[in-house]
């Protein structure tokens, strides 16, 4: 009956898929590619028995849960096709993918690629060669090839990337162009989206009023539909940066900047970006008070004050010819009620207290040798996976040379062998190649720390030098609740951020040994402290 089945299969095959990563890769999704692999098996009549999905792994993943399965499934069954979309699907490597083509044919199953022309011919064999040979050294240039071409476009101010919803792609890549030029903007949707934007940033929508309106302007959406949440997400999250002129740069902080500065035209200013950022992730879902992030009066929300402990809110007067900003409390029955701070002098002793909360340099280096060791000491956890694949790789091996053993000590009869070695040379394969793919990202710890010990050390420049918008997070940062300001002029707070408290407390504790203990035995251990003690 058996046979009967498999004689009116005729071919039978399987179809595995997966994507270069969570995205999909030049525009082929899973679905497509699965779509495409059945048409193949309907055009060369082969009788699909099973499908075999990796959801979101790369082709340099680790995880090969549905590969592994699909290959024991061959083992297991009479499979004659193992079909592809393309050959890179489970394997970069040159080495991997004649590994596994070689355990496809001892199960008697032939590799098909919908979009290669393989055969057995020689023609054939060396086209499948030399796909293998491409895909892995496609693999071995690509982070080369986007932190060269696509940053030195960021660098321009140019996005390499295809245009969000609001601009012109001018299809450079069809026409073998390289792109020398910002994307221009759409004349139908840029004001239509802007108008909206900008409406947004003002507080007067929910992100449902916000496509309600998108719609009522009469938006083109790519698809020719109507605007709904999905769609406001996808452009807020993935685009709201682009339209204030800001191009992100993905290969940071290992190559270049964390942003550039975009030459294309802008939808909205960086105060509306922050706006709406705030509006989506439901920090501001009223409209905006007045004043709030108000240039004239930027420490308004984190001054408290000392008497009655409410913030304090901001005003101005008017006379003699001039404008003069102050400072108040605002509460009735507070005695420093109708008291006026100058703003001028309320911000200049702010900058002096910024200036006499600065942790000293013995504080920052301290600070960077802890960083740089914890780095370094966790560094090491990066080392793990690498070492948790060589280990099940020998223990594999090891397997692998008891099931011998066990056949010549008759233990195994020649199917139990046969089945059992199998099976762990098939692990064996799949730990191989999950091995030879692993990578450890390098990261220039002590460069970023040297950055970020430079602005902590100056936060009275930060604070003057930054934006409106910005300086309410930077006060935040600094004073997590806030900062008392008295009748006296002087600042006081509760709460300093840890690196400014961790400051106060080693200025406080002055040490008749801090000047002749050997550090080495206080601090943490760091490589310039190594060669220290190895020099005594």
């Amino acid at each position: 009956m058996k046979n009967d089945i498999e004689k009116n299969k005729g071919i039978t095959g399987i179809i595995y898929i997966r994507v270069s990563s969570d995205e999909q890769i030049k525009g082929t999704s899973l679905d497509e590619q699965l779509t495409a692999c059945q048409k193949y098996c309907e055009s060369k009549g082969i009788y699909l028995l099973e499908t075999f999905r990796e959801e979101g792994e790369s082709a340099k993943s680790t995880n090969r849960q549905e590969f592994t399965n699909a290959i024991e499934y061959c083992r297991k069954n009479k499979v004659d096709a193992f079909v592809v979309w393309k050959l890179d699907r489970f394997a970069r490597s040159m080495i991997d993918h004649y590994a596994v083509k070689s355990v496809l044919l001892k199960y008697g199953t032939k590799l098909h690629s919908v979009t290669e022309q393989i055969g057995d011919d020689p023609t054939g064999k060396l086209l499948e060669g030399m796909m293998a040979v491409i895909a892995e050294f496609d693999n071995d240039i690509r982070r080369v090839r986007c932190s060269g071409g696509m940053l030195g476009r960021l660098k321009q101010g140019i996005s390499p990337w295809h245009p969000p919803i609001g601009y012109l792609s001018e299809h450079n890549k069809k026409q073998n162009k390289k792109k020398e030029q910002s994307d221009p903007i759409d004349p139908v949707n840029f004001p239509i989206l802007k108008r909206a934007l900008k409406e947004l940033a003002t507080g007067q929508y929910t992100l449902t009023q916000f496509a309600d309106a998108l719609n009522r302007y009469e938006l083109k959406t790519t698809k020719g539909g109507k605007v709904n949440l999905k769609f406001v997400d996808r452009i807020l999250s993935r685009h709201l940066r682009f339209y204030a002129g800001i191009l992100d740069n993905p290969f940071y902080p290992n190559n270049g900047e964390e942003w550039y500065e975009g030459r294309h035209e802008t939808m909205i200013s960086r105060e509306e970006l922050f706006a709406i950022t705030q509006i989506k992730n439901g920090k501001n879902k009223k409209v905006a008070k007045y004043g709030s992030h108000n240039a004239l009066f930027p420490l308004k929300g984190t001054l408290y004050c000392t008497e009655c402990g409410h913030k304090l809110t901001a005003s101005c007067t008017h006379g003699n010819g001039g404008i003069y900003p102050y400072y108040h409390c605002y509460i009735a029955d507070c005695s420093l009620k109708g008291k006026t701070f100058s703003k001028k002098t309320v911000e200049d002793d702010f900058i002096k207290y910024l200036q006499s909360i600065t942790p000293k340099q013995k504080t920052l280096e301290l600070f960077k040798r802890m960083v740089v060791d914890h780095w370094t000491t966790k560094g090491k956890a990066f080392d793990l996976k690498h070492q948790q694949y060589k280990k099940e790789l020998a223990e594999l091996k090891a397997k692998q040379k008891r099931v011998y053993e066990m056949r010549e000590d008759g233990e195994y009869d020649k199917v139990q062998f046969t089945d059992r070695l199998a099976e762990v040379e098939n692990k064996i394969m799949a730990t191989t190649i999950s091995l030879n793919e692993t990578k450890i990202e390098q990261f220039d710890i002590e460069a970023t720390v040297t950055y970020a010990t430079k602005f902590i050390s100056n936060l009275s420049r930060i604070w003057f030098d930054l934006s409106p918008e910005l300086k309410p997070r930077f006060q935040k940062l600094v004073f997590p609740q806030g900062v008392l300001y008295d009748t006296k002029n002087k600042f006081r707070t509760t709460k300093l951020g840890y690196i400014y408290e961790l400051n106060q407390k080693m200025e406080a504790v002055k040490s008749p040994f801090s000047e002749t203990v050997d550090p080495s035995g206080l601090e943490p251990l760091t490589s310039s402290l190594q060669m220290r003690r190895s020099t005594r």
